[in-house]
């Protein structure tokens, strides 16, 4: 497609990023679509299905915050053609917020009698399609994975979509002059304003920031909170976790698939990666990378590890500027902490961040029942992996030159 929408009267660049981390749900990704993607994303695509059963809770969640991003609405791809997901799509279609998003599906594609074949008299397209395109042995060859030629008609198909949209573009800027003109009316802003949800979160204990807000005056209006996100996973394009740290962590300039002795851990948190990630990335080095260039990165403390102090700008002085006169209350401008584990392989052995963890937010220490679980929506092999803050009354806002900015201090006990 780049050669294609490289010619005038496009005049387009197309830039690929490659945003994926391997085994995990939609959130907490969806949090930071804007981390990962970047803000000047025209397209986001949504492949959690093999974590998320056949619900479209986890799907909803995402194309709302996707709705939400500078360049909105996004083209939007949705890697799966389980029905309940299907039809969340459709509606957000027929609300008029989704322009022409796009559902792929490999395998489910595909006239099984044709596969039945010999392989001589199968199309082209069909032809070695048990076969994987790394080398025998590599990591992820199971067989819920796709294939390389299951991923080769993915790609097809998409490129024949676009290639379609292109042309009808091409006629009607060759049918009107004022093209431009057309397209904003067709496509108006959504004004941050989007329909009521489809599907329930309540049960999750995070609905606002999951789902948004009715507005006050018209309950079938939501908006969207503002997320700021900060993570430690790779590849990210900004909002690098390391931004937001002010003390308490051990400087370690070890290879990150190296193992860390105990002994780090004591007097400082530790950035590293889990057992199963660790040995994943080693097995796929001795293949060359495989292309792979995702590293789910997080620190790990232990009770000797001390105190994690961080510091979480807020970023919301343009439209909401903080009245700074005395002492600021935190939750004028802060509706809640979410903090997430990273999804890994972990037995009920492993730390538990509602028991084994004390919070300070804004220098007030949290009471146990501010501290409450995220259920169902970002959760790992059965594993609910965030949490949520609550931000206590008398919570205040700290300062860093001119900017404004909520003190968070963790503690394993």
């Amino acid at each position: 497609l780049a050669p294609i929408l490289a010619l005038p009267p496009f005049g387009v660049k197309l830039v690929v990023r490659n945003s994926a981390i391997g085994g995990i749900p939609s959130f907490p990704y969806g949090w930071c679509l804007p981390n990962f993607l970047g803000e000047d994303a025209d397209a986001v695509s949504w492949d959690y299905g093999m974590n998320e059963g056949n619900g479209a809770a986890g799907l909803e969640s995402y194309v709302r915050q996707a709705l939400m991003m500078p360049k909105s609405p996004p083209l939007f791809i949705l890697l799966d053609m389980k029905r309940p997901r299907l039809d969340l799509l459709q509606k957000y279609v027929n609300l008029g917020f989704l322009p022409d998003p796009v559902a792929l599906g490999g395998r489910d594609s595909v006239n099984k009698k044709l596969l039945q074949l010999p392989e001589t008299n199968k199309p082209p397209g069909l032809q070695k399609w048990d076969e994987w395109g790394a080398p025998k042995g590599s990591p992820g060859q199971s067989p819920w994975h796709p294939k390389k030629m299951e991923h080769e008609l993915m790609g097809w198909m998409m490129a024949m979509h676009m290639i379609d949209a292109v042309e009808a573009a091409l006629n009607v800027m060759e049918e009107d002059p004022n093209w431009r003109e057309i397209i904003l009316q067709q496509n108006p802003s959504l004004g941050g304003k989007l329909p009521s949800p489809k599907t329930d979160v309540e049960k999750t204990g995070a609905v606002s920031i999951l789902h948004g807000a009715p507005s006050n005056d018209d309950s079938s209006k939501w908006s969207m909170n503002r997320v700021s996100c900060r993570t430690s996973f790779l590849p990210n394009m900004f909002g690098n976790f390391n931004s937001i740290i002010q003390s308490g962590v051990t400087k370690d300039e070890d290879d990150m698939l190296q193992s860390r002795d105990d002994s780090l851990f004591n007097g400082g948190w530790v950035m590293d990666v889990g057992k199963v990630e660790r040995e994943t990335k080693v097995k796929v080095q001795k293949y060359g990378g495989l292309g792979y260039i995702d590293m789910k990165t997080a620190l790990y403390g232990i009770p000797s590890s001390g105190t994690l102090k961080l510091w979480l700008p807020y970023e919301l002085s343009a439209t909401n500027p903080v009245q700074s006169t005395g002492d600021v209350l935190a939750e004028k401008y802060f509706n809640s902490v979410v903090l997430c584990e990273v999804n890994e392989k972990r037995g009920d052995k492993e730390c538990n961040m509602l028991s084994d963890l004390a919070f300070e937010v804004g220098n007030v220490a949290v009471a146990k029942a501010g501290v409450t679980q995220i259920k169902g929506v970002a959760s790992y092999l059965k594993k609910d992996i965030c949490i949520r803050l609550d931000i206590p009354n008398d919570a205040k806002l700290s300062t860093k030159g001119s900017d404004f900015g909520l003190p968070v201090d963790i503690t394993v006990t």
